[in-house]
């Protein structure tokens, strides 16, 4: 059976109740850099040179007063791998151990990675991503305001390599695109 090779910890997308307040506190307490926008929904920040080592994620409004405090904020964290192939190798492996695949094969906009989630037994979301965007002095970057309504904010390859049915969020943008 296929083992995959992770080569870090990558990154970590949190749910928040104020995203203005927290992407304030992420850059003048932690120090981190904005590189991307969502809408006003979701915000990517660097510490180094990968396009984003934290995600921030706007709770909706009607789920702030009923966040239970003992249910985690964390939507996904990932761990990077060297290459496309390698996660289509680790898709086969989850497929074949029957392990839930949330979301992918597909390739984000904001940061230009690739990526497949699945669940862990605690229901916790897992990403293994490869190719995400470098961002250094030789290799300056703009950040900028994905639209949070197109399907290239999401996945570029427009769910082609999906192997299941997206989420209902995502199905949102298609029909709307119907």
């Amino acid at each position: 059976m296929y083992q995959p090779k992770p080569t870090k910890l990558g990154h970590l997308v949190l749910k928040v109740q104020d995203i203005q307040r927290s992407v304030q506190f992420y850059q003048d307490v932690v120090g981190l850099t904005v590189s991307d926008w969502i809408d006003d929904r979701m915000v990517f920040l660097r510490a180094g040179q990968d396009h984003h080592d934290l995600a921030l994620l706007q709770l909706p409004a009607d789920q702030i007063d009923r966040q239970d405090p003992a249910q985690s904020r964390v939507e996904h964290f990932s761990y990077h791998v060297e290459s496309i192939e390698e996660i289509k190798k680790i898709t086969q492996m989850l497929l074949d151990r029957g392990i839930e695949i949330d979301r992918g094969i597909g390739r984000h906009g904001p940061g230009d990675n690739t990526f497949i989630v699945f669940k862990d037994p605690d229901g916790n979301n897992v990403e293994f991503y490869s190719d995400m965007l470098q961002i250094s002095e030789q290799a300056p970057y703009t950040a900028s305001v994905w639209p949070g309504s197109e399907m290239g904010t999401f996945d570029q390859w427009s769910l082609e390599n999906f192997v299941v049915e997206p989420p209902a969020r995502i199905k949102a943008i298609i029909n709307k695109d119907q």
